[in-house]
């Protein structure tokens, strides 16, 4: 097998002709005994050569050395897409970066500022460009850039930026202040080390002292730190996960540095603090050399493996195990064993987010999303990295279903984004997809054999500490919180789910005469029932002081679900609006499982609304069906209104479908019933 031997004798020992080949190496023509022997010297003596005069250029000493193993045969059609997604990404990504007005030498894709916003998107796109620079089979033509000019007229420009207005740098952003010691800062420093990394040999040596600097100061803030914790509303999970991070780069940089054997006790000690349950106190089990307890220093997420963030149960901060689990691929690729610390109760976690997958490749929110709701491609990241290190056997086939989303969403726009304006919120998010392909297709390089034998999830499950229940069936999904946020919806199990997770969805709102605001409905009261195939749920809701939802919920096992509501005064109130009974139904122009208008059927009159018009209806009925999919029924008529959206909130259209709509102020006496109603929702698949 023909490896290059990089200069300096500190770069990575990587196959270039197997990762930039077609043709497997297996294929290629035997090379005489003696030929190889005359090869292997010369590389040899060429790499002292070269050691000798890098050293004297670069007094910090190598990089860790890698190697990347041959693609296996059955992994090249993934491979394949994931760099093909690659490139398309990188030259829309590209066309966004431009020199910095203050030095013309240097560039950057965003304003100059020092916050988040403004420079994780250069850390992260570098990482996607780091890989297709230095491996696979680049196409000049779909990038719109050749190679050399991929380095050295975008990567180097923007790491010299990067080094340059960081604190540790001479140089200041266009806001004034360096960026660094900021509370993400080591993640995007991670990016940078990683980016730098993947490409060391080619880069000049000023950039590989300044992109060191700035890895061994973040590093340094935290590696005699006692990782924080917290599980109320702000898990620290993700917190520590990414700051864990930033010492596995730091020991990839500077693998001969005194301080490598503080960096690697630190990155565990960071690592297994991220996930770390309450009865992980307790816990003997030995991980790295030590037990749980004795690694314990406070509880991150729930005992039922959910965690809190922005205030309630949030499943894209349950898939931040993700960012441990990535760092497989830093010891795979320098043949070291991972710490087992990268996926402790990374297993319950993940069997949670197995249970709230959707067809799409993304994720149902049984809490609300305040993120975007379309980042499916995003997904496939966790679902590979449990698929390749982690054994998991449903992995492979949900990393699956987001690609199949990847590719269908790149093909809207002839310049390669994965995502469409109005999909997305975060302004990260283009660039940080970028390096999750490009991880990903260096993942299954060094995964261990995958196993494909997924199976659906059925029935229910009970997330007690969260206050979730979830009930899964061939054809619907029903979910219910009643911990944090208090809401509950049917959506399709099928790519178009229909339903957006409205955080009042099926609670609705009751606007009070005099408050500024409505009230957010609060759980007083809650008795839940769970069966292996249906559940019942008795919750009181209070809207403020004044007025209080006795709701009933209740799932048969095909999944229909029966709601039965019942607003009562809890003291004299005067009411200007009742709105409950909500349903957010999806309704994009763009997105790719749509279809960019909705059929709203009252009994027997049916209206189409198209995506974005603003459109409203309103009218009583006892059947309304959406998309003929969707289907309510009760004994009563309803009083229905509908309100479709003028274009995309947090990332995605909803239109706010209410089945208990009133619109008037009226008086109410304590203990006066204000509305009662009951009504069956059934989705077909």
């Amino acid at each position: 097998m023909e490896h290059l031997i990089c200069p300096a004798g500190h770069g990575l020992l990587f196959n270039r002709r197997a990762d930039r080949a077609k043709t497997p190496l297996v294929e290629e023509a035997p090379v005489p005994p003696r030929i190889m022997l005359r090869v292997a010297i010369t590389a040899v003596l060429l790499a002292v050569a070269t050691a000798t005069s890098a050293q004297a250029a670069d007094d910090a000493g190598g990089v860790m050395p890698g190697t990347l193993p041959a693609l296996r045969p059955e992994l090249e059609p993934a491979a394949e897409r994931l760099y093909d997604a690659l490139m398309q990404q990188a030259h829309y990504l590209l066309g966004t970066v431009h020199e910095w007005d203050k030095e013309p030498s240097m560039k950057l894709l965003t304003d100059s500022k020092s916050a988040e916003h403004w420079i994780r998107p250069n850390t992260s796109t570098l990482v996607g460009l780091a890989v297709l620079q230095r491996w696979g089979p680049y196409d000049a033509k779909v990038v719109g850039v050749s190679r050399e000019s991929l380095l050295n007229d975008y990567m180097i420009p923007m790491m010299r930026y990067l080094v340059a207005t960081h604190s540790t740098g001479d140089r200041t952003t266009g806001d004034g202040k360096p960026w660094g010691d900021a509370w993400q800062s080591a993640h995007w420093a991670y990016a940078l080390g990683r980016a730098a990394w993947f490409v060391w040999d080619d880069l000049p040596t000023d950039v590989r002292a300044g992109v060191r600097r700035v890895v061994a100061h973040e590093a340094g803030r935290f590696v005699d730190a006692t990782p924080p914790h917290g599980m109320i509303r702000d898990t620290k999970a993700e917190e520590n996960a990414w700051n864990s991070r930033i010492f596995s780069a730091a020991v990839l940089l500077m693998p001969d540095d005194a301080r490598r054997k503080a960096w690697e006790q630190a990155f565990v000690r960071w690592a297994i603090s991220s996930y770390m349950r309450p009865s992980d106190a307790r816990c003997r089990q030995v991980v790295d050399g030590k037990k749980v307890a004795d690694w314990f220093t406070g509880a991150c997420i729930f005992e039922d493996y959910t965690c809190e963030n922005h205030g309630f149960v949030h499943p894209g901060y349950m898939g931040c195990i993700g960012l441990t689990l990535s760092c497989h691929l830093d010891f795979r690729l320098t043949g070291r064993q991972t710490p087992s610390a990268v996926a402790w109760n990374a297993s319950g976690v993940y069997e949670n987010l197995k249970w709230m997958a959707t067809p799409d490749g993304g994720y149902i929110y049984p809490s609300g999303q305040d993120w975007a709701l379309f980042r499916n491609p995003q997904k496939a990241h966790l679902h590979l990295l449990m698929a390749a290190f982690e054994g998991d056997v449903d992995g492979w086939w949900l990393a699956q279903n987001g690609w199949d989303a990847m590719g269908k969403m790149q093909t809207r726009s002839a310049d390669g984004p994965v995502f469409l304006p109005g999909e997305y919120r975060f302004p990260s998010m283009q660039h940080d997809t970028i390096a999750m392909f490009g991880l990903q297709w260096l993942c299954l390089h060094v995964a261990d054999p995958i196993r494909n034998e997924p199976t659906q999830r059925l029935g229910t499950r009970h997330l007690k500490s969260g206050g979730l229940v979830l009930h899964r069936t061939p054809s619907a999904f029903v979910t219910l919180s009643y911990g944090a946020k208090v809401m509950a919806q049917v959506a399709a199990m099928r790519p178009d789910r229909i339903v957006s997770p409205d955080q009042r969805s099926l609670i609705g709102t009751v606007y009070i005469a005099g408050d500024k605001r409505p009230p957010e409905p609060k759980v007083s009261a809650v008795d839940v029932d769970v069966a292996d195939d249906r559940f019942t749920a008795k919750l009181r809701v209070d809207h403020g002081p004044s007025v209080r939802a006795n709701l009933t919920f209740r799932t048969d096992p095909d999944g229909m679900l029966h709601v039965r509501e019942e607003l009562v005064a809890v003291k004299d109130v005067t009411i200007t609006r009742v709105a409950t009974g909500l349903i957010g139904v999806l309704n994009n122009k763009q997105w790719i499982y749509e279809t960019g208008r909705r059929t709203l059927t009252l009994d027997d009159e049916s209206t189409v609304i198209p995506a974005h018009s603003g459109k409203t209806l309103a009218g009583e009925a006892s059947r309304i069906a959406i998309d003929q999919t969707m289907t309510i029924t009760s004994d009563a008529p309803l009083r229905v209104s509908y309100f479709a959206s003028t274009g995309p909130e947090r990332g995605r259209a909803t239109d706010r479908l209410y089945l208990n709509y009133a619109d008037g102020k009226k008086t109410w006496k304590a203990g006066e019933t204000i509305s009662r109603y009951g009504m069956a929702i059934r989705v077909e698949r």
